[in-house]
């Protein structure tokens, strides 16, 4: 006897398909979007397995070069702030953009500060010097007369 000709006679009956709803499942999924049953007692695998460190150090030194070569390119830092800064963020100095920035502003406030004071320095030379001019002409004056 073939299958079909029973089925076709009544004595084989096919059964309906089992649905198996999703529903559940959606909502499990939202509930771990939202950070449930992420708890250590679920977790399987080892920490570097679950998020790669490797992957994490990537990824922040790419986001970190791609900001110094941006500042570089615009001119808001100097080929030679540029290196240096660059191979800090390679010594893992900066764990993200933020205390790169902030670095980077406090670098910038320190040499404005540095350069204003050598002008200062400068300015009072001068002055001294042009003093010292003064009273030596005046001297020369004196004993010339």
């Amino acid at each position: 006897f073939s299958i079909r000709k029973l089925y076709k006679e009544g004595l084989i009956l096919k059964k309906p398909q089992k649905v198996h709803s999703r529903a559940r499942v959606r909502l499990y999924k939202l509930a771990k979007r939202k950070g449930r049953h992420m708890g250590i007692g679920k977790r399987k695998g080892t920490k570097n397995a679950r998020t790669n460190q490797k992957t994490l150090w990537i990824k922040r030194q790419r986001v970190l070069r791609r900001l110094l070569k941006r500042l570089r390119d615009t001119k808001k830092i100097d080929r030679h702030l540029y290196h240096s800064f660059y191979l800090k963020c390679k010594g893992n100095q900066f764990k993200n953009k933020r205390t790169l920035i902030e670095a980077i502003q406090r670098e910038k406030t320190e040499t404005l500060k540095k350069k204003s004071i050598a002008d200062q320095l400068e300015a009072k030379r001068l002055k001294a010097q042009i003093l010292r001019n003064k009273r030596k002409m005046k001297k020369d004056k004196e004993t010339v007369a």
